[in-house]
């Protein structure tokens, strides 16, 4: 299914559930990003290019720098350095896309038990993004000077 494509894409050697994880959760919140902004009951039309697009870019954003950081082994300090931003940079995401998520469940009166489940994704994606900073710091200590 789905989770083996994503595990392929990782070599063996280097593949470890918390790098995983962090990726699947992501894509599962752009996934679900996109079937609730796509529903005009909860976005109207209206809204599409002030805000439900930039709710959905930021979530494919988060997705696409998880990826792209899962897919980058590094080699080199700047191959290490880019593979931290990239992770921090998707951390960084998940938060201002939950600052828009707040101001879309004010303007459209969004149902509270469906903002909550959303950004439970998001707080997720966050917790498993912190500790795979955590873990490449520790793995890379004293690798690149």
């Amino acid at each position: 299914g789905q989770q083996e494509t994503v595990c392929m894409s990782t070599r063996v050697g280097d593949r470890n559930e918390g790098d995983l994880l962090v990726v699947v959760k992501a894509k599962q919140m752009a996934a679900h990003t996109f079937r609730i902004t796509g529903n005009e009951k909860n976005f109207p039309k209206r809204y599409k290019f002030t805000l439900t697009d930039k709710i959905v870019n930021k979530s494919f954003d988060i997705y696409t720098l998880l990826y792209e950081a899962q897919e980058m082994y590094p080699h080199s300090k700047r191959e290490y350095e880019d593979r931290l931003y990239r992770i921090r940079l998707a951390m960084a995401y998940c938060r201002s896309l939950m600052s828009m998520i707040e101001i879309a469940k004010e303007a459209f009166d969004l149902d509270m038990k469906s903002v909550r489940y959303w950004v439970g994704l998001i707080i997720e994606v966050r917790k498993l993004g912190i500790k795979w900073i955590e873990k490449t710091v520790e793995q890379n200590r004293g690798k690149f000077k």
